[in-house]
This record gives structure tokens, C-alpha cells and sequence, in this order.
């Protein structure tokens, strides 16, 4: 196997190990949200009012971040795959040719 063709295994394999481990935390985080998440646009929804203001952590920012970052690495993740796919096939067909 080419040196540059094993750089490109262990980095795609790489990738999906960090992807399953933030789908993983994705699950977590999103648990998280839909237990302690809570807005005043939904308070006001289901016309609830209160004394005072909502505490921080029912924003669950810190769940919301884990969340976006997850979905910034799949878009980036699934871009280099199909870079990568496009490639490999590319060789092959032109292998096949030869």
C-alpha cells in the first residue's frame, strides 16, 4: 500500500472514531436539553409567569455548544469523504483501464 494512501486510512479512520465519540455526546447533550431546557418565549407560550428570571442553566448553553460542534465536524467530516470516495474511484477506474 502507497505511504500517501495510508496516511489518508489513518486519517479517515481517525475521523470516525472523534464522529462516533460525538454522536455520543450528542445524545448526551440533546438528553440533557430536552430535561432542563426552558425559555421565557415558552413560559410565555403556555402563559406561566414567574418572580423572577430563569436560572442559567436551563439555557444549557454548554449542551447547545456540544451540539454545534458535533454538526460542524460531520459537515466537514462527510465533505472530506466525498472528496475522498470521488478519488479512489477515480484511481480505480483509471487502474481498471490499464
Amino acid at each position: 500500500m502507497k505511504e500517501n494512501n495510508k496516511k489518508i486510512l489513518y486519517i479517515a479512520l481517525t475521523l470516525c472514531v472523534i464522529g462516533f465519540l460525538l454522536t455520543i455526546f450528542d445524545f448526551l447533550a440533546l438528553h440533557d436539553i430536552h430535561n432542563e431546557y426552558v425559555s421565557t418565549r415558552i413560559l410565555k407560550s403556555l402563559n406561566i409567569s414567574l418572580s423572577g428570571d430563569l436560572p442559567d442553566w436551563t439555557s444549557t448553553k454548554g449542551e447547545w455548544g456540544v451540539v454545534r460542534v458535533s454538526y460542524l465536524f460531520r459537515f466537514v467530516f462527510f465533505v472530506f469523504c466525498i472528496i475522498v470516495l470521488y478519488k479512489l474511484a477515480a484511481r480505480l477506474k483509471n487502474k481498471v483501464r490499464d
